[in-house]
Formats: C-alpha cells, structure tokens, sequence
C-alpha cells in the first residue's frame, strides 16, 4: 500500500522546519576554495566577482534596513523577524570578508506602516527582491565557491520569506508574487 502523498501542508512544514536549521547551514558558508592537493593555497576569487559582491551587499543592507524600519514601526514583529535580521547580518559579514577592499553602504530605513500586516507585506516583497537579485549574482559568478555560498543565501532567504508571508493566525498576507 502506498505511502501518504505530500500535502501542500506537509511541504510548508518541512520547508519551515528546514528555516530553523539554517543557522547550521550557514555555519557551512564558506566562501574560500578548498586547498589543492599537493598543499598550496587555492587561488583568490575572480576580479569580476568583487563587483557582483558589493552588489549583493548593497541588497543586504537594504533589506536590514526594511527588517529594521519594520521592527520600529510595529515593535511586535521584532521576534518574528529577529532570525531573517540574524541570518542576514552573518551573510552580510561573509561576504564583506571574501573580497578585499569591499566597503559596506548604508541604507536609510524605509517608512513603513504601524500595520502589521502592510508592514510584514513589505517585508515579505524585500525578502523576494533579495531572494530574486541572490539568485541572479548566484547565475553570474565566476567563483564557483561564490555562487555556491550565494546559493546557500539565496535558498536562506526564500525559507525566511516563505515563513514570512504565512501569517501566524493561519492567513496568508497579502503580498503579490
């Protein structure tokens, strides 16, 4: 007799599931080629990287800045949003380390809304712009240890911006693809 099938339900369970073992995953980011085998180090990133680097930087910090300006504006979703904040900064910080002279930008925090769910809409729109400009730099990069580890934050954030977008209550919040 066949196993149960997998449910629409099932898959998003596993799929939070595996957001709560990020941290681990992460601990696997590692941006720096493995040593060849007769011993000597590996050889740097590319040069055209170091450009599609900032770039992502440039997209992590702004979306921080969304996470910060939402937490500010409805300080309820602080511990909701306390894990994407986490996992962006140790991102953040691995890619400032992997290319030499990479400066970080600031971004302004947006104004957002004392509402909950327009607030928690845009944060789930800026997790999807991350995810989207992630996953191209993943595509363009040279390195393929780069476009390794921008897989692994491209999958992090798609996990946090799936567990987003499904509101505590049971609704989805409405947030156009």
């Amino acid at each position: 007799m066949p196993g149960p099938s997998l449910t629409r339900r099932t898959a998003v369970v596993s799929a939070v599931g595996s957001a709560l073992t990020s941290p681990l995953v992460l601990a696997g980011c590692d941006i720096d080629p493995p040593r060849s085998t007769d011993g000597s180090p590996a050889s740097p990133p590319p040069p055209e990287d170091a450009e599609l680097v900032a770039s992502v930087v440039a997209e992590l910090v702004r979306a921080a800045a969304v996470l910060e300006a939402a937490t500010l504006a409805v300080p309820g979703l602080t511990p909701r949003l306390a894990p994407v904040a986490d996992a962006h900064a140790a991102h953040l910080d691995l890619l400032v380390g992997a290319v030499a002279d990479t400066d970080v930008p600031t971004s302004a925090p947006p104004s957002l809304p004392p509402d909950r769910v327009r607030t928690l809409a845009a944060v789930v729109r800026s997790e999807r712009r991350l995810q989207r400009e992630v996953r191209q730099a993943c595509v363009t990069a040279a390195s393929g240890d780069l476009a390794r580890v921008l897989a692994s934050v491209a999958a992090s954030t798609a996990q946090h911006g799936a567990s987003l977008a499904r509101d505590p209550g049971g609704t989805t919040a409405a947030v156009a693809p």
